[in-house]
């Protein structure tokens, strides 16, 4: 019976090829444990390799084959109508797509059809797979002439795709795919003896749009550099070299969420399909040497003529080297080494430094606690469940490469991005996120980009006011108008690049280029001058002329219903590759109208006065007749196939003929292909000034998008104080908001603070730190959050939530924040406190802008408050220009310890304490949410524990043991004053020789 079902449901498949939902169905009644004897979970595994004594099949030879070239992919094998999986690949694509797995002849097998194949891919891609796609090299019809018509297809491994190097095809629609890094990170030596520090070397490559990013830094033995790196990019694939410490190796495996060892180069089994995981891929050994990355480089960069750019690269510090040579060899099989060309212009450094000096730096701590890009949740460390869930999500029908990154790159609820993203395009999109996460630090820049926002926001007032705008200002506004209906030109260019654009995609690209180059007029007498950023991205440098008349001579050469269709034979409509492939289609028509011509001679043979040819199932030319006049036909005619009444023949010169036919047809399929891979390096070849032209109007949405902002209720221009590296970092702010709890609550309560701009220790002329106290749940984490935030925006050209602000500008922001684990790394909550604490001491300074909450809370009381007395005074009492430091404590004592120092500054949060009516209740209270000078007496924790829902008894013995526990440490402490006392008469009174 088992059978029986099947084979109903192949032949089912088979006959709706077309049909989306035709694989998509779950396993009936869990057959895959019925049909596949011993299939439990990490107990059964059918590795594709050869035994002795078995007879295995023309087919499975080729996958045995294929498999022993490849024994880390996990294979896709065209057969026919479908692609079948074997062995433990179909066991693995039977769990993860949720389709049937049955044992036939030798091996396990699933399948799936032809017209699905991609959407499958992804989601094994998504699930930690390595991919391959194994396509026959013949056609049925050309098979059935040959002198091998009896074998088994040709196949070949055509394809293979990874988590860091599927590129999603262009859709008309704006997709929410994440944009995956693949990323590799060397180290120079091994680590020092004393303190384990190293120097690494960091190459990350963005295959989606080209972008390729590096870096070169020394980092400590805790990684915390690398750690954020990782979290900037958020790589879905690490290429891991061998002989790294085994610091580094913690803290990739902490990102990747599993142990990595390099000996351990195993594809994952079935039973790690269910964990949400980075991938990791292992680097070939012979490039850990410098001086053969150098040569293997030189020898790739000389033979793609890029020698122009060789120079700058080898420039590069040996650990970049080695790992831009890694890359390269690793994307080898891909055919995906055009993305480590860069797509800069000649003579510049393709590839973008990870950290100049012109940009903040925001570390991991301070991108995960501030939820800029996405909450802590999203990011690393989220819980195990929370992985489950998104691999579900993930694995749903149609979902789309990218979900597990989607919120971390688009931004999602409650982060700083989601707030500041009102971007219409997806390249806009990215140009958006590289600002937000690396905020500008020198002043001319900014005022140039804040410059920028201002005339966009100023233009929107006028046309929404129906102002008269200038030529010049309506072209801008119509650029914002029309940027929305682009497709995704970044990744389109890289799909042309890398020569994997359908013909229907190639349209879209063309068509969406063709609006954007019209999006400038090319009028001489409109140009904009102002202001300057918009004058540099609106240049007639970048939208030239000849651009301008490649792209229309591209989009001239393309018959929009074949490109629609997919047809690459009739695709072009005019053209030197038209030419080209119009011959292929006259040999065709040649034949067709010889054997057209021929109908005449078969009607005399048969004494017919006419003759039509028929094509039936898809066999064309046959003559069909009668019984009785078949008798007529000459011996050499060929049968074809017969019914009761009818006889169907070929002749000699058909059977001739039709053989040619097929022969001229695979010719024009191949010239087809190469003509289309032609056309495609055509505009490859204009690449950069394609580049060039996306980021433009990247730039320009971008800026857009904070324009949009800039117009919300209570947003202003910041204003920059002039200083220097010998002043103190300040921050004025008015009416400020929390820019993401304000819009979800349009109650937010307003602050106004002013912190900085003096000196350290007792000589301070203000204070630079601030002591925050106040109830529990009173506002204190948001407000630091607020200062943090509109730092970040306003250092990214934005307006900002506030009535008012002057700042200055920040180098750094160092976050202390919440408290969590990380067991992968094997640290303890305390362990992860102290860590970010040290990280954070080594990395201040006067510019920097530290924010910690509740510093100490993970281990004692004495201890923990011991360690936050220390940190403080370190940070506001110590230094002679100590950094902007605002430190929320629930130490009361602190603020008695520091209330005699000038740089530091007591506030709390205002509230209203309502005492209980009765014994049997508490007291409550009514938050103000406004900062207010001086301590707060208590943090009043039974309160919230009230509104958590705790039960009244359990409050109420909870405050006979505080007021008990009160009384008893004011007894002690009453009780050491005494003795102290009675020490000191005692002592007084033996020196004076006081009679008692």
């Amino acid at each position: 019976m088992v059978e029986r079902l099947r084979l109903r449901l192949e032949e089912s498949s088979g006959a709706r090829e077309t049909n989306d939902e035709a694989d998509d169905e779950p396993p009936i009644d869990g057959a895959p444990q019925q049909q596949v004897t011993g299939s439990l979970e990490g107990t059964s595994i059918q590795l594709v390799q050869r035994r002795r004594g078995i007879k295995y099949t023309p087919l499975e030879q080729q996958v045995l084959e294929a498999k022993e070239q490849h024994p880390d992919v996990l294979l896709a094998v065209e057969v026919g109508y479908k692609y079948r999986f074997f062995g433990e690949d179909a066991r693995i694509a039977s769990r993860v797509l949720g389709i049937m797995c049955t044992q036939a002849n030798n091996f396990y097998n699933a399948s799936i059809p032809t017209p699905r194949l991609m959407v499958h891919v992804r989601r094994l891609v998504h699930a930690g797979y390595k991919v391959g796609v194994v396509r026959q090299q013949e056609t049925a019809a050309l098979k059935a002439v040959s002198d091998n018509k009896n074998a088994p297809f040709t196949r070949q491994l055509a394809q293979i795709y990874t988590a860091g190097t599927l590129v999603e095809e262009v859709a008309d629609h704006p997709t929410d795919n994440g944009d995956q890094y693949l990323m590799c990170v060397v180290e120079s030596s091994g680590p020092n003896s004393r303190d384990k520090c190293v120097d690494l070397g960091v190459m990350a490559v963005q295959i989606t749009t080209g972008n390729v990013v590096y870096d070169s830094f020394e980092d400590g033995f805790l990684r915390s550099a690398l750690e954020t790196r990782l979290t900037h990019l958020q790589p879905s694939e690490l290429l891991v070299p061998p002989h790294l410490s085994s610091e580094t190796l913690k803290a990739l495996s902490a990102f990747a969420g599993h142990t990595i060892k390099y000996d351990d180069a195993r594809e994952p089994l079935l039973e790690h399909a269910s964990r949400s995981t980075v991938r990791v891929a292992f680097a070939d050994p012979e490039l850990a040497d410098p001086s053969a990355a150098r040569r293997h480089a030189a020898d790739f960069y000389t033979a793609h003529e890029s020698s122009s750019q060789l120079s700058l690269i080898l420039g590069l510090p040996d650990p970049v080297i080695s790992a831009l040579s890694m890359l390269i060899k690793y994307l080898e099989p891909f055919n995906l080494t055009r993305a480590m060309l860069g797509g800069n212009s000649v003579g510049r450094q393709p590839f973008t430094q990870f950290h100049t000096r012109s940009h903040m730096l925001l570390s991991a701590t301070a991108l995960q606690t501030l939820s800029v890009f996405a909450t802590s949740s999203t990011l690393m460390g989220g819980s195990t469940d929370e992985a489950a869930v998104a691999l579900k999500e993930l694995l749903k029908p149609g979902a789309r490469l990218g979900g597990c990154h989607s919120k971390y790159v688009r931004g999602g609820d409650g982060s700083l991005f989601s707030v500041m993203d009102h971007t219409r395009s997806q390249f806009g999109r990215r140009m958006l996120r590289r600002w937000v996460a690396h905020p500008l630090v020198l002043r001319d820049d900014l005022d140039e980009r804040t410059d920028a926002v201002e005339y966009l926001k100023t233009l929107m007032d006028d046309s929404e006011a129906n102002q008269e705008l200038s030529k010049e200002r309506l072209v801008v506004a119509g650029i914002h108008a029309k940027i929305g209906q682009l497709v995704d030109l970044e990744r389109g260019l890289c799909r042309i690049q890398y020569r994997q654009a359908s013909p229907q995609e190639l349209l879209r690209i063309l068509r969406s280029l063709e609006c954007a180059i019209s999006l400038l007029p090319p009028d001489d007498d409109i140009e904009v001058t102002e202001p300057r950023l918009l004058a540099q991205v609106l240049s007639r440098d970048t939208w030239t002329a000849a651009l301008r008349q490649s792209i229309a001579e591209w989009k001239s050469q393309i018959d929009y219903k074949s490109a629609r269709g997919g047809h690459k034979e009739t695709l072009f409509c005019r053209g030197a590759l038209h030419d080209q492939i119009q011959q292929h289609h006259d040999r065709i028509a040649a034949i067709e109208s010889q054997l057209d011509a021929s109908a005449t001679a078969v009607a005399g043979q048969l004494g017919l006065p006419s003759l039509e040819f028929k094509t039936i199932s898809g066999i064309d030319y046959l003559i069909d007749v009668k019984n009785a006049q078949a008798k007529h036909a000459p011996a050499s005619w060929v049968k074809v196939s017969s019914t009761k009444s009818n006889v169907r023949f070929h002749t000699p010169l058909i059977v001739e003929c039709l053989a040619e036919r097929e022969r001229c047809r695979e010719a024009l399929r191949l010239a087809a292909r190469n003509a289309y891979d032609e056309f495609l390096a055509t505009i490859a070849a204009k690449y950069c000034g394609l580049r060039a032209l996306v980021s433009s109007l990247a730039t320009v949405d971008a800026l857009f998008s904070l324009a949009i902002l800039a117009r919300t209720e209570g947003y202003s221009r910041p204003a920059f104080t002039d200083s220097d590296e010998s002043t103190a970092a300040s921050v004025d702010l008015t009416d400020a908001v929390n820019p993401v709890l304000s819009q979800s609550m349009p109650s937010y309560v307003p602050n106004t603070l002013s912190l900085g701009g003096g000196g350290g220790g007792k000589n301070a002329s203000s204070p630079q730190a601030m002591i925050l106290t106040g109830p529990n749940a009173g506002g204190k984490s948001s407000l630091i959050r607020t200062v943090a935030l509109v730092c970040i925006m306003a250092q990214c050209g934005s307006y900002v939530p506030a009535r008012r602000a002057q700042l200055s500008i920040i180098d750094a922001i160092h976050t202390r924040i919440g408290a969590s684990d990380n067991l992968m790394a094997g640290e303890s909550t305390f362990m992860v406190e102290m860590r970010e604490t040290a990280q954070l001491l080594r990395q201040i300074t006067p510019r920097s802008l530290v924010i910690i909450d509740e510093l100490g809370r993970g281990t004692s009381t004495h201890d923990g408050a011991a360690i936050a007395y220390a940190v403080l005074d370190h940070l506001a009492a110590q230094q002679s220009l100590p950094p902007l430091t605002f430190f929320v404590t629930h130490y009361a004592h602190l603020v008695d310890a520091f209330a005699a120092n000038p740089s530091v500054r007591s506030c709390h949060m205002s509230f209203l304490e309502h005492q209980a009516k009765s014994p049997d209740d508490i007291s409550t209270l009514t938050f103000l949410y406004k900062l207010t000078d001086g301590a707060s007496a208590d943090s009043f924790g039974l309160n919230v524990a009230r509104m958590a829902g705790l039960p009244v008894s359990l409050l109420l013995r909870a405050r006979e043991r505080a007021e008990w526990m009160r009384t008893e440490m004011e007894s002690k402490r009453a009780a050491k004053c005494a003795r102290d006392l009675t020490t000191t008469v005692a002592t007084a009174m033996a020196a004076t020789h006081i009679p008692s």
